[in-house]
């Protein structure tokens, strides 16, 4: 028994597949890639997979271990613009996940669907599938990143040498005051805090006292910091003369935030046109 394969139609529907797959992907990463930058991806990762679809008599397992993960990774190194080896293994688990994710969508619709024989008529409903689910999967990213871009902001400050810039948790639960100024207070890590000896003056320091699960109350050290900007989903807030207490340790073990900021300090943030 012998099957027939289109080598130019297998081509199209990996090189459109792929064109979906780098371009969630640099949508995870965060990266700006152009629509040429992914175009050049995808034909290598189209490419890269007639050539090993063409190899007869090589093992699966090798064909992907030889071939396939180092296509992934020429495709996301080269439409993503990635750096480092550790962004491109992130960039290539993503790839391998979309990957997944839109196969499963395509092969639930075609079931359910039952397109003709025809291949073209097959192509044109992979190709409307993918598109689909393409679409869903953007629209949950965007979700994703306004449901954390709520929780999260950029922080800057003046440092020594030059500005300081911190990603900061948004924490209902903060409920630290400084008691003389009855302002509600952020909690800064100290090798952030160290960076900025010149706001370090004796007459900036604060007494923060707080309380947490199993110690019922405690002591930070703080100081006055002149000028706070905030940037949020919501828009940016300039602060001044705030209290912020200093932290010992980390307050993420995966370096996440470096800083934790009361709900009170973005109220009334503007939207400001971007230069």
């Amino acid at each position: 028994m012998q099957r027939i394969l289109y080598i130019d139609c297998i081509f199209l529907e990996n090189l459109v597949m792929d064109l979906f797959l780098v371009a969630l992907t640099a949508r995870t990463l965060k990266k700006p890639a152009t629509f040429f930058r992914m175009l050049g991806g995808s034909l290598l990762g189209a490419g890269g997979y007639c050539l090993v679809l063409c190899l007869a008599g090589i093992p699966y397992t090798v064909k992907v271990l030889f071939g396939m993960i180092p296509m992934a990774m020429g495709m996301v190194r080269l439409g993503c613009g990635t750096k480092g080896i550790r962004e491109l293994l992130v960039g290539v688990g993503w790839l391998f996940t979309y990957s997944f994710l839109l196969g499963g969508f395509i092969l639930f619709l075609i079931k359910r669907s039952s397109p003709p024989g025809r291949w073209e008529i097959r192509l044109l409903a992979v190709l409307f599938a993918g598109g689909l689910g393409f679409g869903v999967c953007m629209r949950a990213i965007r979700v994703y990143r306004k449901h954390v871009q709520s929780h999260f902001c950029t922080v800057e400050f003046e440092g020594d040498e030059s500005g300081i810039r911190v990603y900061g948790l948004i924490d209902t639960g903060n409920g630290l005051v400084e008691p003389v100024s009855g302002k509600r207070a952020a909690i800064l890590e100290e090798r952030v805090w160290n960076k900025m000896k010149g706001a370090q003056r004796p007459e900036k320091y604060k007494i923060i006292p707080y309380h947490s699960i199993g110690k019922e109350n405690g002591i930070l050290e703080g100081y006055e910091i002149d000028r706070i900007r905030i940037r949020h989903g919501m828009g940016e807030r300039e602060l001044a003369h705030m209290p912020v207490a200093v932290s010992k340790g980390k307050l993420t073990a995966g370096g996440g935030y470096q800083m934790i900021l009361p709900p009170e300090w973005l109220e009334g943030c503007i939207h400001r046109k971007e230069e």
